[in-house]
């Protein structure tokens, strides 16, 4: 069988043959970006690639040009034959050739910083967080994109923007920048067609009180000077509320009480003693204190200062 000498233009574009000006325009755009001379196709000689190209360049002058068109429609339709350029991507990028099996987009995640408390972050919580996204648009789906620029609900851009709330469970022992994934939570991807995972990073909120090193917790707690010398239990604030902590005599300003599990994700709080002296004395408590100077065998703290 004699082989026609007449190529389908619809067939090489990929395009109906009713498909309008801006539908043949759109689909060129599309197959020189992905497949034109400047991009190296594995696999296939550049002979092969120029003369593809030049069959698609061929379709896209004559079906852009309304009296060609007309002209190619009443003289080639009967005789049309699959041009070579769809079966020669097809072998060679999976392009076109009939069904493929094709690997669907992985929907992109969504990241957003969230912030706790430091008890939220021990304890663990409950956050509403709101996500903006985009959701395919009801007055315009199915239709071509010519007609969908005239959607006055969507403009033309096919989806909507809309607001979601989900509540989300925060585990305990949180810290600074963990992370924390609940998968399909994410904004709705139009391309993959599905809701990618929602990633929360955490962000300590300052406490009037409380510090963070690293995960341990940290406090500077004021004792006074009889407490610091003889010894005392205190109560010091903690993340979750409150603890007696024992103060050992003799406690030197300064010194560091490490208080077990009371930090993020099980470390440690840090207590640090800070020993504030009397601001006023009375009478009798200055003789007192001149007594106990008399009385104190300690050694002059400066005195090494002073060694030749």
């Amino acid at each position: 069988m004699e082989k026609s000498p007449y190529k389908d233009y619809y067939y090489i574009l990929g395009v109906s043959q009713d498909a309008t000006t801006q539908e043949i325009q759109e689909a060129y755009n599309d197959l020189y970006q992905k497949y034109g001379p400047h991009v190296t196709l594995g696999g296939l000689d550049p002979d092969s690639q120029i003369k593809a190209f030049r069959d698609l360049s061929e379709a896209y002058e004559v079906l852009m040009d309304p009296e060609k068109r007309r002209e190619y429609d009443k003289n080639c339709a009967p005789h049309l034959q699959k041009g070579d350029l769809r079966a020669l991507w097809t072998k060679f990028t999976g392009v076109g050739g009939g069904p493929k099996e094709e690997k669907k987009p992985k929907a992109v995640d969504t990241d957003q910083e969230i912030e706790v408390t430091l008890k939220e972050a021990v304890k663990g919580c409950t956050r509403q967080v709101r996500l903006e996204e985009p959701k395919p648009c009801d007055s315009c789906q199915g239709l071509k994109p010519v007609q969908r620029m005239q959607c006055p609900n969507c403009r033309g851009l096919g989806y909507t923007m809309s607001e979601r709330i989900e509540e989300v469970e925060l585990p305990a022992g949180l810290y600074e920048k963990a992370e924390v994934r609940k998968p399909a939570l994410g904004k709705y991807d139009l391309q993959a067609n599905a809701r990618g995972d929602l990633i929360l990073r955490v962000k300590l909120r300052p406490h009037q009180f409380l510090g963070v090193l690293g995960r341990d917790i940290t406090l500077t707690v004021p004792v006074t000077v009889y407490e610091a010398v003889l010894g005392a239990e205190i109560e010091v604030p903690t993340a979750t509320g409150k603890v007696i902590m024992k103060i050992q005599p003799l406690t030197q300003p300064g010194r560091v009480y490490r208080l077990k599990g009371l930090g993020l994700g099980g470390a440690d709080q840090l207590v640090t003693v800070e020993v504030v002296l009397p601001q006023r004395l009375s009478d009798e408590e200055k003789r007192l204190f001149m007594r106990l100077q008399e009385l104190s065998g300690n050694a002059n703290p400066r005195e090494a200062m002073f060694r030749p």
